[in-house]
């Protein structure tokens, strides 16, 4: 009796632990949804300037996570350098051997730590300056504050934080006496560049007219291929719309509306290009196409810079995390190659459907000056042009 009554104890204990333990899970899975659910209501009731911010912000978070492992091709190297899912701001690695490891030595000699961006990132910041003090979108403004960016530079790539194709030949031309408003200044390139500049134009202006033509203006200045500058404003106009309180699954609707007026038709370029951000709703059929990691995302469209190859991405991934900034901008960053501008890209979409209050404490804070771009966003936010 004595065995029989300790075996029952036993018995009884164990399954008081399991019972204890089934108890907690639930609890955990409820406060998750709970959490998860208030996101979206939060996200729901966001106001404009708050998604405008959120944007704002959230392409600067998604460039700040991607500086310190950019251009790692060899993903196997990557999670070697830097672990296999890296969750936060980076430092660059001085003593790497991937491809691409005199950029993480050249930021890290340079004085770039966890947190900041690269030079991509410094000229969008003049932008965000610019229309701050300006109290409006002026390009001559813009590209004065750009020429002195230039005045720091050698022209070639290792110079500064990395000079990219793009500006390495804005400066040639510069310095060649061509002036901002010549149409030769233009050059062939097709990076992300521009979409993320006017990821600003899209916070500031709340009319999709004013915006296109603003954009368009813009844009010629650095590009000649009217594909690239289609695209990208096309991406404009998603985070346009997304800052206006379009939902995610409205997106493809909403850019067919847009495809009807002629003022952004033509601007545009292409019925088409309305099309590709409703793609990536494939993301939400994943019986279709499953991509168990979303991180790979970047393996089908392309790691590299182009921004056809980069830009589908972010579509896919705004799709895929509707509701999760972290997630959407993480598996932006965590999938190698071109992460930085992917992250960005990704970083502006997710913003401006979660609002500012949707990004994750740590990643402000760990962003460098993290609080004074808090400040920017919110002014550039409740100007309306």
């Amino acid at each position: 009796m004595a065995v029989q009554g300790l075996r029952y104890r036993a018995f009884r204990n164990i399954a008081l632990f399991w019972l204890v333990w089934l108890m907690g899970c639930a609890n955990q899975l409820q406060a998750q949804s709970t959490s998860q659910q208030q996101k979206v209501t939060d996200a729901m009731n966001a106001t404009r300037p708050e998604r405008a911010a959120g944007a704002v912000i959230g392409l600067l978070v998604g460039e700040a996570l991607g500086m310190g492992t950019q251009w790692y091709y060899d993903m196997d190297v990557l999670h070697r350098d830097h672990g296999i899912w890296v969750n936060d701001y980076v430092d660059p690695k001085p003593d790497g051997d991937h491809a691409f490891a005199r950029v993480s030595k050249l930021r890290y000699d340079q004085g770039l730590r966890a947190g900041d961006v690269a030079q991509s990132g410094q000229i969008y910041m003049l932008l965000l300056d610019s229309i701050i003090s300006e109290g409006r979108f002026n390009s001559a403004d813009f590209f004065r504050r750009l020429d002195g960016l230039f005045t720091t530079l050698n022209g070639e790539s290792y110079s500064g934080r990395y000079t990219e194709s793009l500006y390495r030949l804005l400066l040639g031309k510069r310095r060649d006496g061509i002036a901002w408003d010549n149409p030769a200044m233009a050059t062939s390139q097709d990076s992300a560049d521009g979409a993320e500049l006017i990821v600003l134009l899209a916070a500031l202006y709340p009319e999709p007219e004013t915006f296109v033509r603003e954009a368009d203006r813009f844009l010629k200045v650095f590009f000649t291929d009217a594909f690239t500058r289609g695209n990208q404003i096309t991406y404009g106009l998603v985070v346009q719309g997304l800052i206006n309180g379009a939902g995610v699954q409205d997106i493809n609707a909403y850019m067919k509306g847009l495809s009807k007026n002629k003022q952004i038709y033509t601007r545009v370029g292409g019925y088409d290009r309305f099309l590709t951000p409703g793609y990536g709703a494939i993301a939400q059929q994943q019986d279709l196409v499953t991509i168990k990691e979303p991180r790979y995302i970047s393996h089908v469209y392309g790691m590299d810079c182009q921004f056809m190859h980069l830009v589908p991405a972010a579509y896919y991934l705004l799709y895929r995390f509707p509701d999760n900034f972290e997630m959407a901008t993480l598996s932006a960053s965590n999938g190698g190659g071109n992460n930085m501008a992917r992250a960005a890209l990704t970083g502006a979409l997710a913003g401006a459907v979660n609002g500012l209050n949707g990004i994750p404490e740590r990643f402000i804070k760990g962003l460098a000056d993290g609080e004074n771009l808090i400040r920017k966003a919110r002014q550039v936010s409740t100007l309306i042009n």
